[in-house]
Parts: structure tokens; C-alpha cells; sequence
């Protein structure tokens, strides 16, 4: 496989700032700076000989566009290492072919009140064609960043150049923040019309309500934002974790199975425990259905990866009726030569929840980064700081993944692609469609069947929404039976995707007029059948059913052990919590629930998360 290193490419990158809401414009091309800036936007994009590092962004894909919002990054002047937060919105063409050394990044400004964030929320609604900023995140220690900003609410509406206007949707003095709190690194993805929130903590670098705080404070539970009616509404984290709370994972949005797709969360910890022992193990993979607002927990197979936080995911369907997920790098908490083995790929791969490790020398581990499907086989990765700094000094540890060595991809920017399972340096405009890579096409050509966690689990990946699938394709990735017994068989998969034929076929009279006959015939037979079937089971007792009640909030399986419990204990270790409410905190606190009963919940495979 190519070296990561070997895509260290030359300088020379253009880069056009446009700002519209100061109306000032800032143009820098190799190096030469035409025009400076208000004082207040610092505009993310700097020379690409003193560029080192770019951390803590969010990322999305509209349109023809990648945007980049948020976060901080680092450049030498005059030999110095300078850091600084961005204050702009940056955007790069994916309409046209380029390499990262040749990319052209702009830069739009934010009008007064948009927050900077670090680590912020980035959602796209594409039925509107608007992106949405401003409510999770923190303030950036570096630079001249403002202290907390109060909640609010933004939109970006491209404008099909890279630029685009900024709208303040929720203002802060709306009553909708009285019962919301903004968090920090929560788990985070939109689709199907929302945006949902997992989690996440509040400090005194998020709200100036808790400025004095020194400590973070978790915030359990999961928000959405229906980004139609612009209404915020509580759902069940339940199902996730004993105490609801998560931070530094990731949510994937995968459209391709469900009613109305599938939210992926994996990984990070669970906020009480922050060494690297403790975190969330990725041999369990967390799954929501937003059409039941159930969670479900699925055990995975083949070369799991080790827990880690601050990694990147992005997905893409195949023509194959299988939907593959992207995760690179992370690290575990500590720094140095111990995190090399982060700087690692893995894919997991969809409807049979087995992971695939990319074969490949690590060299360079990095965290705080961002990854975006662009298109084909092509997955765009965007930043990371560096792991392997080596720093212990207390007062250094949060500068020096900026500072000790340059980002190897030039701007930080590099594509992976998926069927080749390489790095390269350039993107390819309307590219053809992805194509499993061998590895992963050998393992659907032999696989046993997925042994599932719930039927209804198991449904829902059989509910498949393919946009270019062949009939022969779907039988190669066939979806697996609905139970975990040790005699699920594999079934083909059912797509929601239909085709019909214009050949035209004359039928014999003859033949249509026996069929009807013949129908008539079976109908009669049927109903005879049913009616005797019918009278003697009135003879019997009622038969148990599948599915009884168990302590009046959950349902078990009879006969197979498996329970998907709608509400879980907050009570980890015999001894309760007291953690602060999600994000409609009411009075401020609330008791922990216990699960009545004897009743275990299954779904959590034998591990606290």
C-alpha cells in the first residue's frame, strides 16, 4: 500500500477568501497576501509553507461543495508557532478535479453574533439546501476567542460559489434555550429530516451560566432537531447506555436500510471514566431506528478495532446491496510513540456488521479530524492533530499535537478510496460509482450468516433502500435471518428499489381463461382450510405469545433470552448517580432510575458502556 508519508506533496496551494457579511476580501497565493482582514475574522486558510495543523472542525457535503466550519489550527511566522481558531466558514469545489496541492479553499466570513465554535455542529438539509451552525461546542483557548457566546441557532445558504448568506434562525434570547443546554463533543449525525444529538459535556468553555465551573458536567441523552419544522424534541438515550451520557464517538447517518434509515454511534467513553480502559468497546455497535425510537446494540465480527475517541467515519453504498463505514484513526487518550498504532483504517461493512482492517505500515496517528463520502470510491479527510507529540509537560499538551510536526497531507487534506484501498493526493470530479474492493467482496462471497442481536433488528436491515443494485448483486450480499439462534440461515435481501420491463408478451386465451379456473379452485380450497383450522384451534387454550410484558417498559423473547429494553438503570457499581439532565433540565437534576425486576438487558453483550 502507498506510504502516507509519500503524499507530502509540494506547496503552492491558491487560496480566495470571500467575505460577505464585513465585505472585506482577503486573497493569499503562494504566500502573498493582497488585502488584510477585519480584526475580528481569522480566516482559517494560511500560506501553505507555514501551514502545521487544523483540529477540532465539522465537516459536511452539500451539494457540490465540502463546507468546513469551526475549529483551530496552527501555522508558523517568523519561525514561531502560532495558534488560532477559525472564524470563518471554508468551502472547497467538488465539481472540479483536483490535488491537494493545487485546491483552491474559500473563505467566508460570519456576521456578529455567529458563534466560532470548537468541535461544532455542521448539519445540511438538502430538501432546503441549508446548512445549520451555532449549538453544540465550545470557545477556542487560543487567539483573542470571546468568552461563551449564548445559544443560538444559525443557517448558511450556499450560493453555488463557494460563498454564501448567514441567517440567525433561534436567536439567544429565544425561551427555547431555557430548558436546552449546549453541549460539547457529543455524538453527532443528521438524516431523514433531523439532526440528532447523543450526549456530550458542558464546561465553562460552553455557557457562561457555568463560567466558574472548574470541571465538566455530562449531559445525558439524545436530542433531535427536525430540521423542517426548526423544532428541537427529546428522544430516548435509554436504550444506549445505563446513564444515557456519551462524548468524543461518533453517530453515522446510513439511509440505505430502515423505514427511514439507520443512525450508526460508536465508540468515545461515557464521560465517567476518562483513561483508556474505559472506553466504549467497538465489539458492540450501537444502533437507533428514528421510525421507533428504539436502540438496539449489535455485536460485530472479524478484526474489531481497539476503543478509541476522536476518529472520523463516512459511509458509502455499494453496487452490491451492502453499505461500507469508514473509520480512521483516533487515539486512546495518550500521547506519543504508544498512539502509532491509531494511525489505522477500518471498514465496517454493512448489512453484516464485519470489520475489515485496511493493511497498511501506521506512521502518522492523529486525532480531531473529519472525513466526508465526495463522491465514487472517494472518502476526503480533512485535518487531525498530531498523536505522536511528544510533550508531557503539562502546559504543553494541548499545543504541541499543533506544533511538532506539519501535517504530512499538504493542508491537511487527503482521499482515500475505497475500492483500491489507497491513499492518493487527488480528488476525481464525477467520478464512476463505488465498487467494493476485493477484500471486502471475497468476505460477502463466503460469509456465515449475521447472527442478530433482535428480530426487529434483523427486519430492519431487510427493509434496504439501494439506488443501483443488480438482482445478482443482492443475492450475493443476502441478508441474514432475524434471530441469533445456532440455525439462522441467510435469506436474499428485499429492496425497496423496483423495475419494471417494456417488453411486450401476448398471452394465449386459452391459458388465461384455465388460470382463472385454477385460481377460483385454490381460493375455495384455501378458505376450507382455513375454516377447519380456525374451529379446532377455539377448541384448544390460547397459545402463549412470542413477546410478554416485562416490568411494564420492556419485551423478551421467549425461549431465546434476548430483551430490547426501552428504558436501562442509571445505577452503575451500586452506586447511583446524580447527573445533570439532558437537554431539557427541568430543575436542574435528576435521581437515577433502577430497572425493577430481574430482568438483565442482553443488548449490552456483557459490558457497562
Amino acid at each position: 500500500m502507498q506510504s502516507l508519508s509519500s503524499l507530502a506533496l509540494g506547496l503552492g496551494v491558491v487560496f480566495s477568501s470571500v467575505f460577505i457579511a464585513s465585505g472585506s476580501r482577503l486573497s493569499i497565493s503562494n504566500g502573498q497576501t493582497t488585502r488584510s482582514l477585519v480584526s475580528r475574522q481569522i480566516p482559517g486558510v494560511v500560506a501553505p509553507s507555514d501551514f502545521l495543523r487544523r483540529a477540532g472542525h465539522a465537516s459536511v457535503v452539500a451539494g457540490d461543495w465540502v463546507y468546513i466550519d469551526g475549529g483551530e489550527f496552527s501555522s508558523m511566522s517568523d519561525g514561531t508557532p502560532q495558534y488560532q481558531y477559525s472564524s470563518t466558514i471554508l468551502s472547497i469545489d467538488l465539481s472540479q478535479t483536483w490535488s491537494n496541492s493545487t485546491v483552491t479553499i474559500h473563505s467566508t466570513s460570519k456576521p456578529k453574533g455567529a458563534p466560532d465554535l470548537i468541535y461544532p455542529s455542521l448539519w445540511y438539509h438538502e430538501e432546503e439546501d441549508l446548512l445549520y451552525s451555532g449549538f453544540a461546542g465550545r470557545v477556542s483557548t487560543f487567539g483573542d476567542a470571546p468568552p461563551p457566546a449564548p445559544l443560538s441557532l444559525w443557517s448558511f445558504k450556499p450560493d453555488g460559489t463557494g460563498s454564501g448568506s448567514w441567517t440567525e434562525v433561534i436567536d439567544s434570547d429565544s425561551a427555547v434555550w431555557d430548558s436546552i443546554t449546549r453541549p460539547c463533543q457529543p455524538m453527532m449525525a443528521f438524516g431523514s429530516g433531523s439532526a440528532y444529538i447523543l450526549g456530550g459535556f458542558e464546561s465553562s468553555q460552553t455557557s457562561l451560566s457555568i463560567a466558574k465551573l472548574d470541571q465538566s458536567i455530562p449531559v445525558p441523552g439524545l436530542m433531535q432537531f427536525n430540521l423542517k419544522t426548526k423544532k428541537f424534541l427529546n428522544s430516548t438515550a435509554g436504550g444506549y447506555s445505563f446513564n444515557g451520557t456519551a462524548e468524543k464517538g461518533a453517530m453515522h447517518y446510513v439511509p440505505s436500510f430502515g423505514p427511514d434509515g439507520l443512525f450508526v454511534v460508536m465508540g468515545g467513553d461515557d464521560f465517567w471514566h476518562s483513561d483508556a480502559e474505559n472506553l466504549t468497546d467497538l465489539e458492540t455497535i450501537s444502533v437507533y431506528d428514528p421510525s421507533s425510537e428504539q436502540w438496539f446494540n449489535q455485536t460485530t465480527t472479524g478484526n474489531i478495532p481497539q476503543p478509541r475517541k476522536e476518529f472520523c467515519l463516512a459511509g458509502i453504498e455499494s453496487n452490491n446491496a451492502t453499505y461500507e463505514i469508514f473509520m480512521y484513526a483516533g487515539w486512546a487518550g495518550h500521547l506519543g510513540p504508544a498512539a502509532i498504532p491509531f494511525d489505522e483504517i477500518y471498514i465496517l461493512t454493512l448489512p453484516a456488521f464485519h470489520w475489515i482492517k485496511v493493511d497498511y505500515p501506521p506512521q502518522h496517528p492523529r486525532h480531531g479530524l473529519t472525513c466526508n463520502a465526495v463522491g465514487g470510491s472517494q472518502i476526503l479527510t480533512i485535518g487531525g492533530l498530531d498523536t505522536n507529540s511528544k510533550h508531557t509537560i503539562d502546559t504543553l499538551v494541548y499545543t504541541s499535537p499543533y506544533d511538532t510536526t506539519p501535517d504530512p497531507f499538504a493542508q491537511g487534506l487527503a482521499i482515500f478510496d475505497m475500492t483500491t484501498l489507497q491513499f492518493a493526493d487527488k480528488y476525481i470530479a464525477k467520478a464512476p460509482q463505488y465498487v467494493q474492493s476485493d477484500t471486502v467482496k471475497s468476505y460477502y462471497d463466503t460469509r456465515p450468516a449475521t447472527k442478530f442481536s433482535s428480530p426487529k433488528l434483523a427486519k430492519l436491515i431487510e427493509n434496504t433502500h439501494f439506488a443501483n443494485v443488480t438482482a445478482s448483486s443482492a443475492n450475493n450480499s443476502s441478508s441474514p435471518s432475524q434471530s441469533d439462534s445456532a440455525n439462522s440461515t441467510a435469506t436474499p435481501a428485499r429492496s425497496t428499489q423496483s423495475s419494471s420491463s417494456n417488453t411486450s408478451h401476448k398471452t394465449p386465451v386459452g391459458a388465461i381463461a384455465g388460470g382463472v379456473v385454477g385460481g377460483v379452485a385454490l381460493l375455495l380450497l384455501l378458505g376450507a382450510l382455513i375454516f377447519l383450522v380456525r374451529k379446532r384451534r377455539n377448541s384448544r387454550e390460547p397459545e402463549h405469545p412470542s413477546y410478554v410484558e416485562v416490568s411494564g417498559d420492556s419485551k423478551r423473547l421467549q425461549g431465546q433470552g434476548l430483551q430490547e429494553m426501552y428504558q436501562m438503570p442509571s445505577e452503575m457499581d451500586g452506586n447511583p448517580r446524580q447527573v445533570r439532565v439532558a437537554e431539557l433540565r427541568g430543575d436542574g437534576l435528576q435521581s437515577p432510575v433502577e430497572l425493577r425486576g430481574e430482568n438483565e438487558p442482553s443488548e449490552l453483550n456483557g459490558s457497562v458502556r
